[in-house]
């Protein structure tokens, strides 16, 4: 699993991070999915609300623990196990 923050990555760990797959302001929104330290919540962080249909964080704030500094960038190979571990630990989540 990847411990480092996002300000700590090299350009290579930057290229690989896992993109965001969700809908914001009707265009794809491709920005990095971070997952949190404290819960294992997962999406991306915008700065509003209900930004975008995926969004796991607002500024840095996990939207299901409420925790802030927690927000860990995600390896495009380690997405997948990330959502399977996010739904088996959250029953009624989907995602």
């Amino acid at each position: 699993m990847n411990q480092k923050r996002h300000l700590d990555m090299t350009a290579e760990e930057k290229a690989n991070i896992a993109t965001c797959t969700g809908n914001k302001d009707e265009h794809p929104c491709k920005n990095p999915i971070f997952r949190c330290s404290e819960c294992g919540n997962y999406g991306c962080d915008q700065e509003v609300l209900d930004k975008c249909t995926e969004q796991g964080f607002k500024n840095d704030k996990c939207l299901h623990c409420g925790a802030t500094g927690t927000r860990i960038p995600v390896m495009k190979d380690e997405m997948a196990e990330f959502i399977a571990q996010w739904e088996k630990e959250v029953p009624g989540i989907e995602s």
